[in-house]
């Protein structure tokens, strides 16, 4: 069976996606076929299709990789789509086919390896967003990124990482307007860096190894910075079936002379164990309820709580908590890990510090309610930020 993906991609139609490969017959090899190119511009679209591709990877049942090409003279051009590279290297170990069922492998790892250098040094052509990923199956070459590990494969400090990215939040500040670097990004790169480190330290102490200590392979830790902007008109109108965005973007949002609305999205996502099963110390979400899931993640948004091995450590566990405190009265944060999509909106559901975790407000995706929709289990953990620009 080959699940072939269409060019329209959106959050909407992942989820459909992810009902076809659940209802596909386990003795049956699953194949994904690739299409020429993704139209792409949802709030954390990327790192959703990623995570989808993570899930199917992990399946006892996946198949191999087919991508849209029929000679080499069409490998560098495709690779170098956004989607194309991340995918291709999480599947590494699989046969990855061209049109004509060809195993191109041997064409594609030189160019995935220069992809990979230039976009360490920030020299890839998209500059309304920027990558940074991690793949912990490839130690040697492409596990630890500049940006966020010391040479000693340590993640940064905060300080430091405050440092390595400037000039990535540059690079997309001054694409857009030099003004917009100066006026609205500039002012807020210690917020960005203080989300960045929190998420991606979550990632290097929980998300490499199975809750039994081994490796994941493959593994990816990925951050995504993005750029978005767009009439507020425009933003309600893509977003109209998405209530708890909706909302937001009815919160009275800084507007420029246009009437756009600019907000930077900072994503990261890891295919790991996921929040419930890394916290509580599981192989498998059977025994949770829906309920207990959504307690879960409170529990990991909670000040006092750590998700090391499932017990409680109150000199760490910060670092959730510590991401709402930054984007109270700003902010919108979405996150999708095992069988739960839940959001907080932080301009309409301000931060206060809980007494226990069960006081922590979570919405769900789909209905903006405290009742929570049962979706198709996921690998890893997603979480997105946005943060509007001008405030």
């Amino acid at each position: 069976m080959v699940i072939k993906i269409k060019q329209a991609v959106t959050l909407e139609y992942i989820e459909i996606l992810y009902v076809e490969l659940s209802k596909t017959n386990k003795r049956e090899a699953i194949d994904i076929k690739l299409p020429a190119k993704i139209i792409q511009s949802d709030f954390s679209l990327l790192v959703s299709f990623l995570q989808f591709i993570s899930t199917w990877l992990r399946k006892e049942n996946s198949g191999n990789l087919y991508l849209p090409l029929n000679n080499s003279n069409e490998y560098e051009k495709y690779l170098n789509q956004e989607f194309v590279y991340p995918v291709v290297v999480l599947c590494w170990e699989k046969s990855i086919f061209d049109d004509n069922e060809k195993n191109i492998k041997n064409g594609l790892k030189k160019l995935s390896q220069e992809y990979y250098n230039k976009m360490e040094y920030l020299h890839l052509k998209s500059n309304e967003s920027i990558p940074i990923y991690c793949f912990d199956h490839d130690l040697s070459k492409r596990g630890y990124s500049r940006f966020l590990y010391e040479s000693n494969k340590v993640v940064v400090s905060e300080e430091a990482l405050d440092f390595n990215l400037y000039p990535i939040f540059e690079k997309i500040g001054n694409y857009f307007n030099r003004e917009l670097f100066k006026k609205s990004i500039r002012p807020v790169i210690e917020d960005f860096a203080k989300i960045t480190h929190e998420l991606f330290l979550n990632t290097d102490e929980h998300a490499r190894t199975d809750i039994n200590g081994y490796n994941l392979y493959p593994n990816i830790r990925s951050v995504y910075f993005k750029f978005h902007k767009r009439t507020l008109r425009n933003y309600k109108r893509d977003y109209q079936k998405n209530k708890g965005l909706l909302e937001y973007f009815n919160s009275e949002l800084a507007l420029n002379d246009q009437s756009e609305l600019y907000l930077f999205e900072i994503s990261v996502i890891d295919s790991g164990p996921g929040l419930s099963k890394r916290f509580q110390g599981i192989n498998s979400l059977n025994s949770l309820s829906l309920m207990d899931e959504v307690e879960t993640i409170k529990k990991c948004l909670f000040k006092h709580n750590t998700s090391s091995i499932g017990i409680h450590n109150k000199n760490k566990g910060l670092g959730l908590n510590r991401v709402l405190e930054t984007i109270d009265g700003k902010g919108f944060l979405r996150i999708k890990t095992g069988r739960v999509d839940v959001f907080r909106d932080m301009r309409n559901s301000r931060h206060i510090d809980a007494e226990q975790p069960k006081d922590i407000l979570l919405f769900d995706w789909n209905k903006n309610s405290i009742e929570f929709t049962q979706h198709e289990e996921v690998e890893g953990t997603l979480i997105s930020i946005i943060y509007p620009l001008g405030l």
